[in-house]
């Protein structure tokens, strides 16, 4: 059994209508097959198809879901906002999740495509888009714009270098210096990128680092410091594969932590910090 509770954004309209929106896998016939052999009840009582619902409204559905139905819903749960207006949302996105659909990941488990059930199931009307990408591999905190005015104006703020990206890296070896700049072209690319940088705190045979983006393209950190002999732990492409054996390193060691920006004249700042798996000193 399902339980779910109608809220104000879901409110004044049809049941079936509902249920196709917070189950959009889900095939029309399955969704009218449940109602017509009643296993939808309303506040207990049998639901019909042109029901209205109500806000606070219990839905209890008697029903045994395909797995990929299923989805929509631990979707919603998943998503970990930071803050939310009716403009954009900063998430707190966890390493293991992609940013988009692709490379066998359906748009369901991608981080795009659960923002799309929640903003339908929250009566939203416009499909979120991500105002930037992380890597899989990479958590913290992300950008999603909730209405086109929003999504034109965050593009107009990367095109102009307007929002400040902070990361947190753990790099082999020790940095020759507390604080420096990588400015070089990545692989294929004839324009400099950039990457500024500070130590925060050392250990025997690694370095943890506060990386400022003046450019954002692709794998730059993690191209970038495997440029100049000190790639990230737990990269599975441009690391170092017998230190992250050595070490047992399950996960990249690269964390979204700040993000800075104007929005409507006032100064914004959020910030995360590093998930529980990356907090240990088991590298000293």
């Amino acid at each position: 059994m399902l339980s779910l509770t109608i809220n104000k954004h879901n409110a004044e309209q049809r049941l079936d209508r509902f249920l196709r929106k917070t189950f959009p896998a889900a095939p029309l016939s399955l969704i009218f097959a449940v109602i017509r052999k009643k296993k939808v009840r309303v506040n207990g009582a049998v639901g019909k198809a042109a029901q209205i619902l109500c806000e606070n409204d219990e839905l209890k559905i008697y029903e045994s879901l395909p797995q990929s139905v299923k989805k929509t819903l631990t979707g919603k749960v998943n998503l970990n906002f930071v803050f939310k207006n009716a403009d954009f949302a900063v998430l707190n996105k966890p390493c293991g999740l992609a940013s988009q659909s692709g490379s066998g990941i359906s748009e369901e488990e991608s981080l795009v495509g659960m923002l799309d059930i929640w903003a339908r199931s929250e009566g939203l009307d416009f499909k979120p888009a991500l105002v930037h990408r992380l890597d899989k591999e990479t958590s913290g905190l992300i950008i999603a714009a909730l209405s086109g005015s929003a999504l034109r104006e965050f593009g107009r703020m990367l095109r102009e270098r307007e929002i400040r990206k902070e990361y947190l890296a753990l790099v082999k070896g020790r940095m020759p210096q507390k604080s420096g700049k990588i400015s070089m072209p990545l692989p294929g690319d004839t324009k400099n990128s950039e990457s500024i940088w500070k130590v925060e705190k050392s250990y025997e045979e690694c370095d943890w680092v506060r990386v400022r983006l003046e450019t954002g393209r692709k794998h730059q950190i993690r191209i970038h410091f495997a440029q100049i002999g000190h790639p990230l732990l737990g990269d599975s492409k441009h690391g170092d594969f017998a230190l992250n054996r050595r070490l047992k390193i399950s996960r990249l060691f690269l964390h979204s932590t700040l993000l800075e920006f104007n929005w409507q004249g006032k100064k914004v700042k959020f910030e995360a910090e590093l998930p529980e798996e990356l907090e240990h000193d088991s590298f000293s």
